[in-house]
């Protein structure tokens, strides 16, 4: 859901390649309300600093050696409030999908040096950052690889919510916003917020990509288009 953004926006650099965090310090600046306040090498240094520090967002690498992104991204977000954005030189779906299940807010190419400001704001925002395949393409995809394993626990974590919080559910599964799925829904986008507040706990998640993955699972995702 979207909140408050903060002034500046406090990001940890997380990636093996020490050029790679030196080019993305050059793309971030104080002057977007950027600060980059820490690096790390691998995952296990990004997880001891961002308990340490608390920063607002995440920046991390997909493949790193020792802790990679998706096991580090799992214990960022199980433990602190911080938000994940993945970053990838790999459009590999298997990789992506765990980050996302894992908890990231999105992910970016690393080569979508344009964007790297805006996404790192989004996601500060709790907006969904996604480069290249849209979100609810990559997730379809790559649920349907499973062959089915994740169907039933799946159906049994949206066993609980109630008809309305179903609805808002599938509406955040196919990319629409809080006052597109207020307007399909007729109640308002601030309803769709609270409504939406709930669906995270009962599901056992942060983000809205994660609600997409299982819906998705449980066979209730967005219809092809």
């Amino acid at each position: 859901m979207t909140t408050e953004l903060p002034s500046p926006v406090r990001v940890l650099l997380v990636d093996d390649d020490p050029l790679v965090r030196s080019g993305l310090r050059l793309l971030l600046k104080p002057d977007q309300g950027i600060e980059i306040i820490g690096e790390a090498a691998d995952g296990g240094a990004a997880v001891e600093f961002v308990r340490a520090h608390h920063p607002d967002v995440v920046l991390m690498d997909v493949r790193m050696p020792g802790v990679a992104g998706p096991e580090a991204t799992a214990a960022i977000v199980q433990q602190s409030s911080s938000r994940v954005l993945a970053m990838t030189s790999f459009d590999s779906e298997d990789q992506l999908l765990k980050m996302l299940t894992a908890g990231a807010s999105g992910y970016l190419m690393k080569d979508d040096v344009k964007r790297f400001a805006d996404a790192v704001l989004s996601t500060a925002r709790g907006e969904i950052v996604v480069s290249g395949t849209s979100t609810a393409q990559l997730v379809r995809r790559a649920v349907s690889s499973e062959g089915g394993a994740g169907r039933q626990p799946a159906l049994e974590r949206i066993s609980g919510l109630t008809e309305r919080e179903l609805a808002v559910a599938r509406g955040v599964a196919s990319g629409a916003t809080n006052p597109q799925i207020g307007a399909d829904l007729h109640i308002s986008a601030g309803t769709v917020k609270t409504h939406l507040e709930q669906v995270f706990v009962k599901l056992g998640v942060r983000g809205r990509v994660q609600v997409g993955v299982i819906l998705e699972r449980a066979g209730l995702g967005p219809a092809e288009v």
